[in-house]
């Protein structure tokens, strides 16, 4: 027997689409990326992957449009806002999808927003998708901020946001031709496994659907000619391949067992100032809900950024049920709120954007709060200085104590209280050149609610057959 020990081989892959080559966009009609990662005994690093590629934004005319033109995409999902879903599932076993995330973007959205700090965005991630973040860099980082509807075309943050990912550092007046090159983190549960037993699931199918370009970009000059292509795709897999004793444990066995965490996301209308949402789930193991809001008419609208993460139209009360009975908490959450217009970034810090119980308890549905260093969930970004694409969120950790989740088969309701408050005076959807700002929200408007549940799933897989949910 040899006391040498055992050492394992960790290889970065280069995948092209399995799907095509070249040009992909959801205007030129191939709107879905496919990769295809092969059946082999090794571990996928999920966490490490990469999708990479060269984005192209035209304008009007045909061409890229310069860095002074009113065409923007979300600072903080940056690139990610052209994904409209992500499946990830097995190619042995065909007919088993192992995860779905619709709506995206808006994830990725919230979770960039409470875990990367401002200057954390504009490092690390600026360089992987193009996202500059919310809030100031510096002391002497003032500019607008977004303040003025986000249609302010000398709005610094927006300018440093388009000037590298939309027109790659042109100057006014020049054309970008070379687009901007990224390399994304892929947001979803199953991704966030530290190793993924390539040869026990039997391969895996990666399949990226693109949004819709309206969906993606927004600003004064966005309309229906403008669009986007992603160009030579590609996805880098890092793989750590098994040692010859855990090939041959691996073969002995005619079964295996796998877990992984998984989103599914629900979407909702929030139409009345004191409302039920109720979801009947049939879950197991369920880790969290993560929660988004804006107001409907902002949707598949271009003059407003659709990726936002608004505050629900002024929530002031929140409680969560289950199967009809108080839980995880035994209490009511009430917000006590100023009477103040909401547009004074010295407001009393009592305003209702701003309360410390409801942004604690969303935190919780992504890690522990203890672990989040880094966030954007800052009094300059809940206060009003950068409100109008905003930072804001509900949700909980169902099990805080055990972390190990609740089976549902039945109901979740959210009983929320809220305003409703329009933050326009006039309907934008019919006037959309006329943007009002409506500083003492006397009108309402329906809003949207984004709902991010996390489960965990266990698989066990028998070898040649199938998969069955445990």
């Amino acid at each position: 027997m040899s006391n040498s020990p055992a050492s394992q081989v960790k290889r970065y892959m280069r995948l092209s689409p399995s799907n095509g080559a070249g040009t992909f966009s959801f205007t030129n009609g191939n709107p879905i990326i496919r990769f295809s990662v092969a059946d082999t005994n090794a571990f996928l690093l999920g966490k490490n992957m990469r999708f990479c590629g060269n984005i192209k934004v035209f304008h009007t005319t045909g061409t890229q449009p310069t860095y002074d033109k009113g065409c923007n995409i979300d600072r903080v999902s940056g690139v990610q806002s052209v994904i409209q879903s992500v499946s990830i599932g097995s190619r042995r076993y065909s007919a088993n999808v192992l995860e779905v995330v619709h709506n995206y973007p808006r994830l990725a959205s919230q979770l960039y927003a409470n875990t990367h700090s401002p200057k954390g965005m504009r490092t690390q991630t600026f360089n992987e998708q193009g996202a500059v973040g919310k809030g100031r860099y510096n002391k002497n980082h003032l500019g607008t901020l977004g303040t003025s509807g986000n249609l302010n075309r000398t709005d610094r943050v927006l300018e440093s946001a388009r000037k590298a990912t939309i027109v790659g550092g042109a100057t006014a007046g020049q054309m970008k031709t070379n687009g901007f090159d990224f390399a994304l983190r892929l947001n979803t549960g199953l991704l966030m496994n530290e190793a993924i037993p390539l040869n026990l699931l039997g391969g895996l199918e990666i399949t990226i659907n693109l949004a819709p370009n309206f969906a993606s970009m927004y600003g004064d000059e966005v309309d229906a000619t403008c669009k986007y292509t992603i160009e030579k795709p590609y996805l880098i897999t890092p793989l750590l391949y098994m040692t010859d004793m855990e090939v041959a444990q691996y073969n002995s066995q005619p079964q295996g067992t796998f877990s992984f965490m998984s989103y599914q996301s629900l979407y909702s209308v929030l139409n009345s100032t004191d409302q039920s949402i109720v979801h009947r789930l049939n879950s197991r193991n369920l880790q969290s809900v993560l929660q988004s809001y804006i107001p409907v008419k902002y949707l598949n609208n271009t003059s407003r950024n659709q990726m936002a993460l608004w505050d629900g139209g002024a929530v002031n009360a929140v409680e969560y049920h289950k199967d009809g009975v108080r839980y995880p908490l035994e209490y009511s959450i009430n917000v006590r709120s100023t009477n103040g217009d909401g547009t004074n970034q010295n407001e009393d810090l009592q305003k209702v954007d701003l309360n410390p119980q409801i942004l604690w308890n969303s935190q919780t549905a992504i890690k522990s709060v203890k672990d989040i260093k880094r966030s954007q969930v800052l009094p300059e970004n809940l206060l009003g200085v950068a409100k109008q694409d905003g930072v804001w969120g509900t949700g909980l950790s169902w099990d805080m104590v055990s972390g190990s989740g609740i089976n549902v088969a039945g109901t979740l309701t959210y009983d929320l209280k809220s305003k409703l408050q329009d933050p326009e005076n006039i309907d934008i959807v019919t006037n959309p050149s006329k943007l009002t700002a409506n500083p003492n929200h006397t009108l309402t408007t329906p809003y949207a609610q984004y709902s991010f549940y996390l489960a965990k799933q266990n698989l066990m897989i028998n070898k040649g057959q199938g998969i069955m949910v445990m």
